[in-house]
């Protein structure tokens, strides 16, 4: 794990986002983003205050924990949660497969409770029976939403979507860089899995494109260009003379259809703001 790993995860473990983090150190978000992303070293002061808002050691955030590597040791992580299900036999066989951990107290009130140790912290599941009076639940059915974060999200969601145990949603990237995708379990609970998040696709350098291989730019020879895509950089050179914020609000025309594929429902004045923070770190507005 990377440094900028661990600031991203023990961020998530603090529900903060780039922007808090980032005021609570008195830092840009931007700062915050090349962190985590490993295109820069926090400075010693800053490593000092993290550690004591994060409440770890500065060694955990510098130096490889080798815990996190030990076999067996589970992909999620949580707060103590407790479920109550209608299917208790179905949910267990359902839970087992998602941790891949065997129970780890005995069962008790029959066969109607169980409990799942991770990370020293319990989820219990409880039949409805069990409860004195009606189980409240909302229009769907869900009972709970549960939110567990992992250190590699892409790996984490191939393991889960091998599994095959739930119905499951593509990895979703949501304003400002919170990625995600969401698991159901045979009670309908929602399940929302967050984490570390490394795109396998390449940024245009000047308009933030997600660029597939078919989408690359040319250069004049006739070579892929592997830093800006075939709208911008068709053939050796750049299609139009424009500034940075000619070119954000040429973006912005296609927002409902970015808001579409990504499940967002960003405004124009949330995506400007965003745009407008991370455009002058693509190499064509970088000063």
């Amino acid at each position: 794990m990377t440094i900028g790993d661990m600031i991203q995860t023990l961020r998530i473990q603090k529900s903060l986002t780039q922007e808090t983090l980032a005021e609570k150190l008195e830092v840009s978000r931007q700062s915050v983003s090349k962190w985590e992303l490993g295109q820069a070293v926090p400075d010693v002061d800053k490593i000092i205050r993290m550690s004591e808002l994060f409440g770890v050691s500065t060694d955990k955030l510098l130096m490889r924990d080798t815990k996190d590597e030990q076999p067996g040791k589970p992909a999620l992580h949580f707060a103590s949660t407790i479920l109550i299900v209608s299917d208790f036999e179905r949910s267990l066989d359902f839970y087992r497969s998602l941790f891949q951990l065997k129970i780890t107290s005995p069962l008790r009130s029959g066969d109607k409770y169980v409990e799942f140790y991770i990370d020293s912290k319990c989820i219990a599941l409880m039949s409805e029976e069990l409860m004195e009076s009606e189980s409240i639940t909302d229009k769907n059915g869900s009972r709970i939403i549960l939110n567990f974060w992992a250190e590699d999200l892409n790996a984490e969601y191939e393991r889960i979507r091998d599994l095959d145990i739930g119905s499951i949603s593509e990895i979703k990237d949501t304003y400002p860089h919170y990625h995600y995708f969401h698991l159901t379990d045979p009670d309908n609970n929602i399940i929302e899995i967050t984490g570390g998040y490394h795109m396998s696709v390449e940024i245009c350098q000047s308009c933030g494109m997600k660029m597939q291989a078919e989408d690359l730019g040319k250069n004049a020879d006739g070579s892929a260009n592997h830093e800006y895509c075939k709208y911008c950089y068709p053939d050796g050179k750049f299609s139009s003379e424009v500034t940075m914020d000619d070119m954000i609000e040429h973006n912005l025309k296609f927002l409902d259809m970015f808001n579409k594929e990504a499940g967002t429902n960003m405004t124009p004045d949330q995506a400007r703001a965003g745009m407008r923070e991370s455009f002058p770190e693509l190499k064509r507005w970088k000063k």
